[in-house]
């Protein structure tokens, strides 16, 4: 690797970085500062934020496609600006429809952003993509933990003065990001090769499959974040406390170990075979943490850190696959429309993760908590196949190793 390469993946890193921080510094204000400063109903704000989450997932395939065409760097930059726009328009919010217009604008370029951060870790992470997009993982927990600290100081303050410093935070990470960027070259369009590949990424029916399979095992994500803090709070014998521990143990086991386990995860094989395997993981970490309601507080503890670990390992595992396949998949051409298109396919596995959470393991009971199970094991195990029908349809010179 040249000098010039590392002062590229070093200046992406540090930009990923300065922009992680600032939502991990804002995600947990953001229901806060609509219902205690601007005054609307939770349940107004949990709507709105589900629907515009959705409307936003349209954004990925038609930015990506714009960076494909007019190069990474310049769209970034742009939609970077454009989020920090939108970001600053949360101070004008004073009611349901200003909180409607600003919130989907908001939810946009949220959608767009995994289309322009993956061309621009594409282009810059070269031959070693997905072992730089490990890293950029790596850092990405370590941000998000880090801002969500800072945020708690908002949270504690709970002022509208809180609030206000905590937007413009937000507002200052996107454009620092965005100034970041700016110092990266131009970074051209990659020509399409004659005769290969497909037209659009939407018509690429096997790798919308692959897309949409890891929308159904991305809900591991959404159980963590969501349904185990009411597990252990309400139906579990173990403190509080736990529900901090378990994320502290699963941030830290991903920055100090996400970039091993990708080790060797390059091309679109290894990544179906890494997806495979993270499903029983992933299984064996959901009925552990359900086995914790079963047993006395000292126990149920120990449960749940062990379910943490084999939740976080399946997550390492599902998050190199998931790249190796959406980088390796993807045409040299077409990146950015063809991450826009993995993101959609994984936004609505999260966007239904909450209602299908609370169905099988809140409302079913035990047959629900196995049916989970088996649906993480049966999507993993469905990926290579389909994997494999994805790489059929394309040429030998675009089905490449992702790192």
């Amino acid at each position: 690797m040249t000098e010039t390469e590392r002062r590229l993946r070093r200046g992406l890193a540090t930009a990923l970085f300065v922009r992680y921080l600032g939502a991990g510094g804002w995600a947990p204000l953001q229901v806060l500062f609509f219902v205690r400063s601007v005054g609307l109903s939770p349940g107004n704000v949990i709507i709105g934020l589900t629907a515009a989450g959705l409307a936003g997932l349209v954004a990925g395939p038609v930015v990506g496609r714009l960076a494909d065409r007019f190069g990474p760097r310049e769209v970034g930059i742009a939609g970077l600006l454009a989020q920090a726009g939108a970001a600053a328009a949360l101070l004008a919010v004073d009611g349901m429809a200003g909180f409607l217009v600003v919130i989907t604008l908001i939810s946009l370029g949220r959608g767009a952003f995994p289309a322009i951060s993956g061309a621009l870790i594409a282009y810059v992470g070269g031959e070693d993509r997905v072992a730089y997009r490990a890293r950029i993982y790596s850092l990405q927990n370590l941000a998000m933990v880090t801002g969500s600290l800072l945020g708690g100081l908002a949270l504690q303050a709970d002022t509208r003065t809180a609030y206000v410093i905590a937007i413009l935070a937000d507002v200052l990470s996107y454009l620092v990001a965005a100034l970041l960027v700016a110092r990266l070259p131009h970074l051209p369009p990659v020509p399409r090769e004659r005769g290969g590949g497909h037209g659009h990424a939407l018509a690429d029916r096997p790798f919308l499959a692959v897309s949409m399979l890891a929308g159904v095992m991305v809900m591991f994500d959404v159980f963590m974040t969501v349904l185990m803090p009411v597990w252990i709070a309400e139906y579990t014998n173990a403190p509080r406390w736990t529900v901090s521990l378990v994320f502290a143990v699963s941030c830290t086991l991903v920055v100090l170990l996400q970039t091993r386990v990708a080790k060797g995860i390059e091309t679109p094989r290894h990544g179906a075979l890494a997806m495979r395997r993270s499903g029983p993981v992933i299984a064996a970490a959901m009925l552990i943490v359900f086995a914790a309601a079963q047993v006395s507080g000292p126990v149920a503890v120990g449960l749940i850190v062990l379910g943490t670990v084999a939740l976080t390992f399946g997550e390492m595992l599902f998050t190199a696959g998931e790249y190796a396949l959406s980088f390796g998949l993807a045409p040299e051409h077409a990146q950015g429309e063809y991450q826009g298109v993995f993101a959609v396919g994984v936004g609505i596995g999260g966007a239904v993760a909450p209602a299908v959470l609370n169905a099988l393991c809140l409302v079913a009971g035990p047959p629900g908590w196995i049916a989970l199970a088996a649906l993480m094991v049966a999507a993993g195990a469905a990926v290579p196949p389909v994997a494999r029908i994805a790489e059929r349809g394309r040429t030998p010179s675009e089905v490449k190793p992702a790192a």
